[in-house]
């Protein structure tokens, strides 16, 4: 089994959402650090231009977005479960909450908190992205956010009471999207203190998780990562459907054509390619690169638009 190279920034808090798993589960990563902000060649070079952190590689074989990374994992290193089969339908809904909404919630004052320390063009950069990611909305919606990131927290701590996790006695999933936000938050540690004194419950839950430790990693240059995919072949391809109007997709997209892909939301760089993979949670396209020859770039289908080319 290839290992995983993780391209990342430390201060990036959809990665920790991965960092986490990884440590949980003991699974030895690579850290390829990534830039903070554009530009981004060599993650761009592997991806076909997805630029958002984390990227996971494995071999020849690219996962873009925390969606797609966490459920390759469980495939690969299926215990301690993160998914356990009997919950992962409601894993799916609970992630897609935390991640669309808690975490997006946590960010705005979090990040408005940070930006005097963070790099002078990054609100510049992430202007760019889209979805009015502006130092100016950043501020105005902070106050709102946080009238309402005390409703869930409430609500959380009140779910942890009574058990260590927040879907049982086990870390799910669900723990990690909902962790990140908050370790986000950490940075900034008058306003993670202020916030995090009235809900013990949660903060024991915090520590608990932040107690897994940074995993066994090692770090990894660019030009070792790009060697191994040069030296791979995709490996990840089987399976799929070839009937696509099942999945609700129009009737031109189907495995062998040509596509593009993009986040629906934010930093909506296209990536195309040969479309090899169609499921229900996934779409994998296939590129060619100069250098690195034969890239599969693999997405989840909730948050991205498929085009035929």
């Amino acid at each position: 089994m290839a290992d995983i190279i993780l391209h990342h920034y430390p201060g990036s808090h959809f990665s920790e959402k991965i960092r986490r798993i990884l440590a949980y589960k003991k699974v030895p990563w690579h850290s390829v650090e990534q830039p903070i902000m554009m530009p981004k060649p060599e993650l761009q070079q592997l991806t076909g231009g997805y630029r958002r952190a984390p990227v996971m590689q494995i071999g020849a074989d690219i996962y873009c977005d925390t969606t797609c990374i966490a459920r390759r994992i469980e495939q690969l290193h299926p215990q301690p479960a993160c998914i356990p089969a009997h919950l992962s339908t409601m894993i799916a809904l609970l992630e897609d909450w935390a991640d669309k909404r808690f975490g997006w919630l946590l960010l705005l004052p979090s990040f408005t908190e940070l930006i005097p320390v963070l790099p002078p063009n990054i609100m510049d950069d992430r202007a760019k992205m889209g979805l009015g990611l502006t130092k100016e909305a950043f501020v105005a919606g902070a106050p709102q956010a946080m009238s309402q990131v005390i409703v869930f927290l409430a609500r959380l701590d009140a779910l942890l009471g009574k058990q260590k996790f927040l879907l049982g006695s086990e870390f799910t999933l669900v723990d990690a999207a909902c962790f990140y936000g908050l370790w986000l938050m950490k940075n900034a540690p008058d306003l993670f203190r202020q916030v995090m004194a009235k809900y013990p419950a949660v903060t024991a839950w915090f520590d608990r998780i932040e107690a897994f430790g940074p995993g066994d990693m090692k770090t990894m240059t660019y030009a070792d990562a790009f060697r191994i995919a040069r030296e791979s072949e995709p490996a990840d391809l089987d399976g799929g459907v070839e009937c696509v109007e099942a999945l609700g997709m129009a009737a031109e997209i189907r495995r062998g054509s040509k596509v593009s892909v993009v986040a629906d939301d934010y930093g909506r760089e296209e990536v195309g390619g040969k479309l090899v993979r169609i499921t229900g949670e996934e779409v994998t396209v296939l590129r060619q690169d100069s250098d690195l020859g034969n890239i599969a770039v693999h997405f989840p289908r909730v948050g991205y638009r498929i085009t035929p080319h």
